[in-house]
């Protein structure tokens, strides 16, 4: 059974998920093709980013979508960011002929193509300047195979949803997976992604490639990362110079990240990676990116996902969050305030768009705690 949904500026048929609710929550894997609208914003947020990757690149071209469902991103990426041609495959055949039939619905017959492919096959047989990987779980699988498709210079946009291994719950795991040693507590939203980016990164060195970060954030069950991906060596030392580990001391609330391998490191402490320890966006590209934003719900509320991600850009390692400062002082301080009373002394102090109790900041451990203990209890 399909009805017509609306998502974004286009109308497709799509599963009616009333049919497939377990515990009070749609489950889309059920459904015989799979659509989950609580990704719409993921879906949105892309088509913000290739709209400023073409407009800044100048020039068009073909965008690769290996896992397109019922066809939704693709056919928006035509609509609303003005792709001019895609190659959107499923190894289903069901969905297969449902995005087909989305396709001629919207009259988008000569710019998308729709194919019966593996994922790994579609990207191999094809070259592409733009690549959207969003798989049901991890893009591990698919990212060799993305990063020989892909053009010079060209955009690849990859969504994880298996946060439980990238954020440490399945530490061996995320190691057979990733390639790197997660950590799990209070930093593991920010090490996870930094993780995914370190992952990429470490595949593109293997062709003597590199990538620059364009947009990468967190948002409640799936990371997403936008980079574009430079094959000559300049830019793969330029990323030899972005990996590096993460370490956190539990007692002294230190934080930070080093290049070399952390051996002997310090004691009580605990290490993470390799992973991504520049940048996680392109500021600059972010504003742009802005700049081209519709006056539309889905597009306003897309922008706010964006936005949430500049402070996080900054050259400050790590957050801090109230609920770890707070133990131990029998009270939880309010992160609005400390931010406030940080500023005020002359400390840069931010939110950060991984956790609403976060807080940015250059300033020191014990000087974070000797401001905690200045503001009056009246005011945490």
């Amino acid at each position: 059974m399909y009805v017509i949904q609306r998502e974004g500026a286009v109308s497709f048929y799509a599963p009616d998920l009333s049919r497939y609710i377990a515990g009070g929550r749609i489950e889309p894997a059920w459904a015989p093709v799979f659509y989950n609208p609580a990704m719409a914003n993921n879906r949105s947020v892309s088509v913000i980013v290739v709209r400023a990757y073409l407009r800044l690149l100048g020039k068009n071209g073909v965008l690769c979508e290996p896992f397109t469902g019922t066809g939704v991103r693709s056919i928006r990426y035509v609509r609303e960011a003005g792709v001019e041609k895609v190659i959107a495959g499923d190894v289903d055949g069901t969905a297969v002929d449902i995005a087909s039939r989305n396709v001629d619905l919207n009259s988008l017959r000569d710019q998308i193509k729709v194919i019966k492919s593996d994922a790994n096959v579609l990207l191999a047989n094809n070259k592409c300047d733009m690549i959207d990987i969003d798989p049901y779980g991890s893009p591990a699988p698919y990212i060799n195979t993305a990063l020989f498709s892909i053009r010079h210079g060209g955009l690849l946009c990859v969504t994880a949803t298996d946060l439980a291994v990238l954020q440490g719950s399945y530490a061996n795991k995320a190691i057979r997976r990733y390639g790197f040693k997660p950590l799990r507590g209070y930093l593991s939203r920010e090490i996870g992604l930094r993780g995914l980016l370190g992952f990429l990164a470490r595949q593109a060195l293997v062709i003597d490639a590199g990538i620059k970060p364009l947009l990468s954030y967190w948002e409640r069950h799936y990371y997403r990362v936008c980079v574009t991906v430079h094959k000559d060596r300049g830019t793969a030392r330029e990323t030899v110079r972005n990996l590096g580990y993460a370490y956190y001391c539990g007692d002294s609330l230190n934080r930070g990240f080093i290049r070399r391998y952390p051996n002997g490191f310090m004691d009580r402490c605990v290490t993470s990676g390799p992973l991504w320890i520049g940048p996680i966006g392109d500021v600059e590209f972010i504003d742009y990116s802005l700049m081209l934003i519709n006056n539309v719900d889905y597009e306003l509320r897309a922008a706010e996902t964006i936005k949430g991600t500049l402070p996080d850009n900054l050259p400050i390692p790590l957050y801090y969050t109230v609920t770890e400062l707070g133990k131990g002082l029998g009270f939880i301080p309010s992160p609005l305030r400390l931010r406030a009373r940080l500023m005020e002394s002359g400390v840069e102090a931010y939110g950060t768009h991984f956790a609403v109790d976060g807080i940015k900041t250059n300033a020191e451990p014990w000087w974070l705690m000797k401001t905690i203990r200045s503001i009056p209890l009246t005011n945490n």
